[in-house]
């Protein structure tokens, strides 16, 4: 007998609800779709899927591996450890999580944790075995290790002669020691591999800007890095920062609004958007924007520079100090910050911190020539004029036509008395010079 048309639809609409229902309730599904959606280069859906399976089962391994892995694709190398570690805990198999683990606990900084832990964990699987031995090859030469490092290294490549990861490693080992040449060889190998190699793009780029100085063909490489892996935030930043280097700040802000579409509230974009404001000397909305990281990341070395700068500008000088010296502190190796932070301890008057904080930039070779001029205010303000104008002429000497160099070489000649060299240095960059300052010195000696 056959049922009323009314309820043969009333049927079929109940099995389709029925379907739905259980699709909702099988974490699989979602799974599944968030696999095809990767296959499709569209991670955001995926996550959304992998997500709504987590919501019915919190514990599934595979899916807190697919998130972990989207996530430090992404950047963000926190979260996914996090992941990684949940992952591990609902006992997906360590061959697949842990190379991946490892490289996100590298981007973290955890050199020594990765070895501590993953050290001696052996796989059977070459691809494995390749991607943890290239980690663990970094954290060694990263920890001052240069024997263990290359031991991994080889290891790696032992095990697979053609993984990417190693290789490059391997083309930056060669550009650590001059060998751009070889670097850039290497290099290009990966790439004629595989032409979708973001990382190979992205290290090719640095090579030819700092290994060989084109700036233009650097440019290049880091936006075909973008082109194969958009949501690359490290290609992206290589780009801004170059295209800020060279004062094309529109086009910096074009590229800075591509960041922007793949990451738009990582901290990473405002850092850059705060820092093309600062190189705008629209200082007003740079600390806008800076106080907006600093809640985001607030022991971020580079963001605290970037904001001490700011205040520094913006005569904060308190302000400028505390972001300085937490800057200093948590990143010694940050000679722009140091910079910045004696510079500011000179505009106080703080003279005895300035000259400590110069102390401490020394290697044993001395102050790096870029600070003698510096190092000429300090020890001026210190009351030793007679170091001051050590350390003025070895400025002036690396660049005999800067005025404000010559300025501060003469006064300080004239706070020693030499008082007639100093005048005739005075008046001839005062004749040469459009600026005041050699002008305001002739006239308090005349006064005088």
């Amino acid at each position: 007998m056959k049922l009323p048309i009314t309820k043969a639809l009333l049927a079929a609409a109940a099995a389709v609800l029925l379907a739905t229902a259980c699709s909702r309730n099988d974490p699989q599904q979602n799974i599944a779709s968030a696999k095809e959606y990767l296959q499709k280069n569209d991670p955001k859906a995926a996550a959304i899927e992998i997500k709504n399976a987590l919501q019915i089962n919190p514990e599934f391994g595979e899916a807190r591996f697919l998130l972990g892995t989207i996530l430090l694709n992404g950047g963000d190398a926190a979260g996914a450890e996090i992941e990684f570690r949940k992952a591990l805990a609902a006992k997906h198999p360590e061959v697949l999580v842990v190379p991946p683990l490892a490289r996100s606990m590298l981007t973290l900084g955890q050199t020594k944790k990765l070895i501590d832990e993953f050290g001696n964990t052996q796989f059977d699987q070459p691809a494995a075995i390749a991607s943890l031995q290239t980690s663990l090859a970094i954290a060694y030469a990263a920890l001052g290790q240069p024997a263990q490092a290359e031991a991994a290294l080889a290891a790696a490549l032992q095990s697979d002669a053609n993984y990417a990861s190693a290789l490059l490693t391997r083309a930056r080992q060669k550009a650590a020691a001059r060998d751009v040449d070889g670097a850039l060889q290497v290099t290009e190998a990966v790439i004629t591999r595989d032409p979708a190699d973001a990382d190979a793009w992205k290290l090719k780029g640095d090579l030819l800007l700092y290994g060989k100085g084109k700036p233009d063909e650097a440019l290049a490489s880091y936006r075909k890095s973008v082109e194969v892996r958009p949501e690359s935030l490290a290609a992206h930043a290589a780009a801004v920062t170059l295209l800020i280097q060279q004062r094309k700040f529109d086009d910096a802000a074009t590229q800075l609004g591509q960041l922007k579409k793949v990451a738009p509230q990582h901290p990473q974009a405002t850092y850059f958007e705060t820092l093309l404001a600062f190189q705008k000397k629209d200082y007003k909305l740079a600390r806008e924007l800076m106080q907006q990281l600093l809640r985001s990341a607030p022991d971020n070395a580079l963001a605290l520079e970037l904001a001490g700068a700011v205040e520094l500008e913006l005569n904060s000088l308190i302000q400028a100090q505390a972001h300085l010296e937490k800057a200093v502190r948590s990143a010694p190796h940050l000679a722009e910050a140091r910079r910045l932070l004696i510079t500011t301890y000179l505009r106080s008057g703080q003279s005895a911190k300035a000259l400590t904080s110069l102390n401490a930039t020394a290697g044993k070779d001395g102050l790096e020539p870029g600070l003698y001029s510096l190092a000429g205010e300090v020890y001026l303000q210190s009351g030793d004029a007679k170091k001051a104008e050590e350390y003025f002429a070895k400025a002036l000497k690396l660049d005999p036509t800067d005025a404000k160099k010559r300025t501060a070489l003469a006064m300080t000649q004239l706070a020693l008395g030499k008082t007639e060299t100093g005048l005739d240095e005075l008046q001839e960059v005062a004749a040469s010079d459009t600026g005041t300052a050699a002008d305001l010195g002739v006239i308090s000696v005349h006064l005088r």
